[in-house]
């Protein structure tokens, strides 16, 4: 099931979530679009924060989804409300980074060819899982030369060059 991750909730958490039980606002609607998600994790000020999410509306600001909703602190019982939250959304589990790009502007002028680029900001990442062939087949490739001495594609290559170390010192020597 894919969660919904918000890049804002930091912002969220340090805004006013320990508002007064009084001042509280309603709760939320129970007909929101996902309800009672999980949020844990530390205040502006240090003190731990543990609480519900729910999200009541997605709207698209071009490339930018922006989210509307109540955040509710477990403690206490008040309740933010929110509305255009810029935030993403990202499929639960593992993922297998493969590239990651980013390039400032560049500007080349090749005898009267003039090119213009803005920045670029690339990332490709593979999420492997039942069905995701191309994923697994990418993360397993991306793995190999992780692990410790003696695991995966590195470490075949220094018991490689070990092995061939001494046949080089048995002659030699």
């Amino acid at each position: 099931m894919k969660r919904l991750v918000l890049l804002a909730l930091a912002g969220l958490l340090t805004i006013g979530l320990a508002l007064p039980a009084a001042a509280a606002a309603a709760p939320p609607a129970r007909n929101a679009l996902l309800n009672d998600i999980p949020v844990a994790g530390t205040l502006e000020n240090g003190a731990p924060f543990a609480g519900t999410l729910d999200i009541t509306q997605v709207t698209r600001d071009g490339t930018t989804l922006l989210f509307d909703g109540a955040l509710t602190n477990d403690a206490t019982g008040a309740v933010q409300q929110f509305t255009d939250v810029p935030g993403v959304l990202q499929q639960e589990g593992a993922r297998c980074n493969i590239l990651l790009l980013d390039l400032g502007p560049i500007h080349l002028d090749l005898l009267g060819l003039v090119v213009d680029l803005d920045e670029i900001h690339l990332d490709v990442h593979a999420v492997p899982g039942a069905g995701n062939l191309l994923g697994n087949l990418l993360c397993a490739v991306a793995g190999l030369l992780d692990g410790p001495i003696g695991g995966g594609l590195g470490g075949l290559l220094d018991q490689l060059l070990g092995r061939i170390n001494e046949l080089l010192n048995g002659l030699l020597g």
